[in-house]
């Protein structure tokens, strides 16, 4: 990663208190593994699970687009775990039927975004599973958060659980899949033919492991036509190549400190422009006082050659609404067929 983007987004986070050590919050196993429960089958041969516990990121799909981590202890420890703790249940589609709560469960998550077969997306999600519980809900078909039953199917060698569209596949007591069907089955079939390896871009990987941050967002937007039609409606995507975001969720909610990367000056300095934007800032600002929501909050962007960094806070109030606004979203989602 370029040296200035690093100092660029270290100095951003320390001005958000990224400095803050990262929670860590450890919670023994619902249940006590079995001798089978340790082993794992990897290109037909067995491997301890530790391997995948240590690694999650070895078990995504190839070709990722963007790359997230969220540190889900340390969120649901904020004040804005409630809203998480629904989203998460959204996310990984099963509840207390299954002897599963988000918030006690759940301890960090790493996704990807792909173009499999359209928006596909691939979660490996941490924490502790309790896999005869969830095969006694799926088995009674209970209803989930969705509002669609839990069923069980079979792919690759592994129990697949689904919830409309949205899928849920053990591997460990500690590491499961989560994400649409095509984003797990990519990543069963990658499992299945041994290929237990990272295969995301190193500076990716790197973003995810920045100290005190509690989520971190890593994108290659090159070359995707999507992005290219999107910028009709947010200016500041035209000509954007790269994306890296940190943050925590520390006062005033949550806090972002960015970098995006453009292919030349001249396309860096029209980004900047559009983020700067003051009609669109007084369009928010304008939006968020009809709400009730305060004035709107202050971004601060700088440009250096080809990339422009910025620091955006967000006040819980408007952090919450995002999040049911992003819940919403996944649950039309996940409906689909």
């Amino acid at each position: 990663m370029n040296s200035w983007v690093v100092k660029r987004l270290y100095a951003g986070a320390l001005r958000l208190s990224l400095g803050a050590g990262v929670l860590a919050v450890g919670t023994g196993l619902l249940g006590c593994g079995s001798a089978k429960d340790s082993l794992i089958l990897v290109g037909g041969e067995p491997i301890d699970a530790a391997a995948i516990d240590k690694d999650p990121l070895s078990v995504l799909p190839s070709g990722v687009l963007m790359l997230a981590y969220l540190d889900a202890a340390t969120l649901f420890k904020s004040s804005l775990g409630g809203e998480v703790d629904t989203l998460v249940g959204q996310l990984v589609p099963i509840g207390r039927e299954s002897n599963f709560v988000a918030s006690r469960d759940v301890t960090r998550i790493y996704g990807g975004v792909y173009a499999m077969q359209g928006a596909d997306f691939c979660a490996v999600v941490q924490g502790n599973f309790d896999a005869e519980a969830i095969r006694r809900a799926a088995d009674a078909r209970a209803t989930t958060m969705l509002g669609v039953p839990l069923v069980k199917s079979r792919y690759a060698g592994n129990d697949m659980y689904t919830a409309g569209n949205i899928g849920f596949v053990p591997l460990t007591p500690r590491t499961a899949l989560a994400g649409n069907e095509t984003g797990m089955r990519r990543a069963l079939d990658r499992i299945q033919r041994g290929k237990l390896s990272r295969s995301m871009p190193p500076w990716m990987v790197q973003l995810t492991e920045t100290q005190g941050a509690a989520f971190a967002l890593a994108g290659d937007l090159s070359g995707q036509a999507a992005v290219a039609s999107a910028a009709q409606q947010v200016p500041f995507l035209a000509g954007l190549k790269y994306v890296r975001v940190l943050g925590n969720f520390l006062s005033p909610g949550v806090n972002y400190a960015g970098t995006l990367t453009y292919g030349d000056p001249q396309t860096a300095a029209s980004g900047a422009q559009a983020l700067r934007n003051v009609e669109q800032i007084a369009r928010v600002a304008s939006l968020l006082t009809s709400w009730g929501l305060g004035s709107a909050p202050q971004m601060q962007v700088a440009q250096h050659q080809s990339e422009v960094a910025f620091t955006l806070p967000l006040n819980d109030t408007m952090a919450r609404m995002l999040l049911r606004q992003g819940a919403e979203v996944l649950k039309n989602v996940a409906v689909q067929r």
